[in-house]
């Protein structure tokens, strides 16, 4: 075992440790530590036993919500929001499909990764209840980018960064448009701060915005542009100037770490048909042709459907080595795959989105919260970034929008109980006998 992974493992236990003997939030950042690490994907994860590490550390902290953390009923139960409503709905229909999916092994992947999601919902939304909590969750979320940023820079060279993320953020394209939420966090962060915890948001800001370049994303460079305008629009009156000097700043950073190769395939986003690269030519093709799989399966093919029907609606040099095209564009993989009620549920939670964020920027009209409005503006900016960004890539089952729908519906729901959590696993228990009696005796 290498001195790193002796270090990763012992943090990774002490960080389960606290879990179990103080409160279960220390094992969701676990879990968030291990989501960006990652041991399988480095190189000195080759010698650590494959412990399962994400999966360890949701179910310690599974454990410890039930074990030690009592329901707060200040605030609606996860359930009954917006967002738990339609993912429930969404995984239910989603193992319906498995009837009729036309490819039952890939789909069920699918509904294991959809189930687990609603899982990391729950997580997110039971421990995140608090503005310092949220405020923590996002600098977390930034401080993750800045990691992979600095991995990126030993990554080895090419045209486009692949491969320095973990399972789901490893290709250049979700890189890009992860990264660029940790961007819309880290700036708001950075006007909301001072000291050094500014100085270093603004740091890792910098190496989050390197990396974006390095991975050569349209999509995620217009996502970028698209969330910018949405902390505009949202970020606190009392912090105007300050934003405006930050963004000139962020757009003069940005010029810098950006290559000439970088906006050669910028330019191409406006080019006409007859001017566009195989890339942005074979996604137009792409979207044609799932247009005509819809019409056909209205009620959804199943997860990667578009990807198992391609050959048989693309001309053949449009496909890849393996024969097959997967889906560049969310609304087009949803409509194809999980069929008609599949788009409804995502048009849904769009609008929830929207009116969410109308409201708290009504609110903030009323009475400014300088920090709730920091954190709506990053959220709702992140979660821009990830619609604008599916349009040219299939993030569908990202797992950042399911941290910011957590984050949404915890911020219009904080949290107004006291901290009645016990020290430690034995107080949790004594706590729980004296409820269960006190109730008898009331009965």
């Amino acid at each position: 075992m290498t001195l790193t992974g002796l270090l990763f493992v012992l943090l990774f236990f002490i960080g389960l440790a606290l879990t179990l003997a103080r409160h279960p939030i220390y094992g969701l950042f676990t879990y968030i530590a291990v989501f960006y690490i990652h041991p399988p994907s480095r190189w000195w994860g080759a010698f650590l036993p494959d412990l399962r590490w994400s999966l360890l550390a949701a179910a310690v902290t599974m454990l410890a919500i039930w074990w030690r953390l009592p329901a707060d009923k200040t605030r609606p139960p996860w359930y009954s929001t917006t967002p738990a409503k339609i993912m429930i709905a969404f995984v239910i229909w989603y193992w319906i499909m498995y009837i009729w999916a036309l490819d039952r092994e890939l789909h069920t992947i699918g509904g294991v990764l959809i189930t687990k999601y609603l899982l990391v919902y729950y997580m997110v939304y039971r421990l995140i209840d608090t503005s310092d909590k949220t405020t923590a969750f996002l600098f977390a979320h930034l401080l993750g980018c800045f990691f992979l940023g600095f991995l990126a820079l030993g990554a080895a060279g090419g045209d486009r960064l692949d491969g320095v993320g973990g399972p789901g953020i490893d290709d250049s394209n979700t890189l890009g448009m992860h990264l660029a939420t940790g961007v819309m966090a880290g700036a708001m962060l950075a006007l909301h701060w001072r000291g050094w915890r500014q100085y270093l948001v603004i740091v890792g800001i910098a190496f989050a915005l390197n990396t974006l370049v390095m991975t050569g994303s349209r999509g995620a460079f217009l996502a970028l542009v698209a969330g910018g305008a949405v902390l505009a629009w949202l970020r606190p009156p009392s912090y105007k100037r300050l934003f405006y000097a930050f963004a000139a700043l962020g757009l003069l950073l940005f010029a810098y770490v950006a290559s000439e190769q970088f906006w050669n395939r910028i330019n191409t986003v406006t080019a006409n048909e007859q001017k566009m690269d195989s890339s942005a030519q074979s996604r137009v093709e792409m979207i044609r042709a799932q247009f005509a799989m819809w019409s056909k399966y209205p009620m959804g093919t199943g997860h990667r459907g578009s990807e198992v029907l391609s050959a048989r609606y693309l001309e053949s040099k449009y496909l890849t080595q393996f024969g097959a095209r997967s889906s560049h564009n969310v609304f087009m993989t949803v409509l194809v795959e999980q069929g008609i009620p599949g788009a409804i549920m995502s048009f849904i939670l769009i609008a929830w989105v929207a009116r969410s964020l109308r409201e708290l920027k009504r609110q903030s009209r009323v009475k400014e919260d300088p920090a709730r409005d920091i954190q709506a503006a990053a959220i709702g900016g992140a979660l821009m970034v990830v619609m604008i960004g599916g349009l040219f890539a299939d993030f569908s089952k990202c797992e950042v929008q399911i941290w910011m729908f957590a984050l949404l519906a915890g911020l219009l729901h904080p949290s107004t109980a006291s901290d009645l959590v016990p020290k430690s696993i034995g107080d949790a228990a004594r706590s729980r006998g004296y409820d269960q009696r006190a109730a008898q005796r009331v009965r």
